[in-house]
């Protein structure tokens, strides 16, 4: 039986595409999931995916709004009160009850695994059902910093934030355990938006940061697995087995992205409106990654040469298309082998096989 390991992003009220995603991947193309690691709006919706809260997960979303995620606005008030103290924008006390009231760790069916980043010692840390303070490692992985206030966690964690500031696409948490395949739902484009206004304040500043940073590390992080997939392949056709330091070989993962092609909306907007717009983007992008409905699964895409080669299910409904890795630093160099003909320009590629 293969084992299938799912790895769900960060992106605030950008989750609902992911969780459209995942319901077709798992309704649709009989998906199930061994593993499931998530980092902010990941954990979320990881977490009620472990507890096979599947018809609750997707009224959550149909049913979202900001008055159910968070209090306050951001405004000039909002900065005021930073000023004097206060260590959050926004307060998250809707979120904290809707965690406290749906998560049950002893309803969790599934291996999960809950990213968050202590500002204490910078490091990322993985918390998982069986820990006393899981719910409180839920809210801390979706407490995006300036917009809400760290959540405190024993030592040595301390004060920890949303697990996306360093970790927007976990896949390490998953690589470890040698799933079959893996399945990375990311919520936003590996590129930032282009803006055309100035920001207008401290905030908006702070979250612009915040999102091109965690853009960056995630098209940092498909860089260095394409990178060292091009070293395996390469070792590997020359008949040499590279390993790891702990001495173990690198190992062949079949990789499925689903990724938006466009973005999104504001991180913050919960509103029917926003939320409706992504579940039918998370969809769509779903059907395009994997293969429309009755197709069956594991069946080889056929390259544009007629060749098996990896490619990518790009931007659009219905249409393939070559996409380039972006450059970038990566502190997480895990190994991804795909089959693998070249991207035009870079030798890199990745494969989304029809599903």
């Amino acid at each position: 039986m293969a084992k299938v390991a799912l790895v769900l992003s960060g992106g605030g009220a950008k989750g609902a595409f992911q969780a459209a995603a995942e319901r077709y991947a798992r309704e649709e193309k009989g998906y199930s999931w061994d593993i499931i690691a998530g980092v902010s709006v990941g954990a979320l919706n990881g977490g009620m995916l472990a507890m096979k809260k599947y018809d609750r997960l997707q009224e959550m979303w149909e049913t979202m709004s900001n008055a159910r995620v968070y209090t306050g606005k951001l405004n000039w008030w909002a900065v005021v009160k930073m000023l004097f103290g206060a260590k959050s924008a926004l307060g998250n006390g809707p979120l904290k009850q809707l965690i406290d009231q749906e998560f049950d760790p002893e309803l969790m069916k599934v291996d999960l695994r809950i990213g968050v980043v202590s500002l204490m010692t910078g490091e990322y840390g993985v918390f998982r059902p069986n820990q006393p303070e899981f719910r409180d490692a839920v809210l801390a992985s979706t407490a995006m910093p300036i917009v809400w206030a760290p959540v405190k966690l024993p030592a040595p964690f301390g004060d920890a934030v949303d697990g996306g500031v360093r970790n927007v696409s976990p896949l390490g948490d998953v690589l470890d355990d040698d799933p079959d395949e893996v399945v990375i739902i990311n919520c936003s484009p590996r590129e930032p938006k282009k803006r055309e206004k100035p920001l207008g304040n401290v905030l908006d500043i702070g979250r612009r940061s915040l999102d091109i940073a965690v853009n960056e590390i995630f098209a940092g992080d498909i860089r260095e697995f394409l990178r060292i997939n091009r070293n395996v392949k390469e070792a590997e056709a020359a008949g040499v087995t590279l390993h790891k330091q702990n001495g173990n070989p690198y190992k062949y993962f079949e990789y499925k992205l689903i990724e938006p092609d466009q973005h999104l909306g504001d991180s913050l907007d919960f509103s029917q409106e926003a939320t409706q717009n992504r579940l039918r983007a998370g969809l769509e992008m779903a059907k395009e990654v994997l293969g429309v409905a009755g197709r069956r699964r594991g069946r080889e895409a056929e390259a544009p040469d007629g060749q098996a080669s990896l490619y990518v299910w790009g931007a659009g409904v219905g249409r393939e298309r070559w996409r380039r890795s972006l450059p970038g630093p990566s502190p997480h160099p895990w190994p991804l082998l795909l089959r693998r003909t070249g991207l035009p320009g870079t030798g890199e590629g990745e494969s989304t096989t029809d599903r």
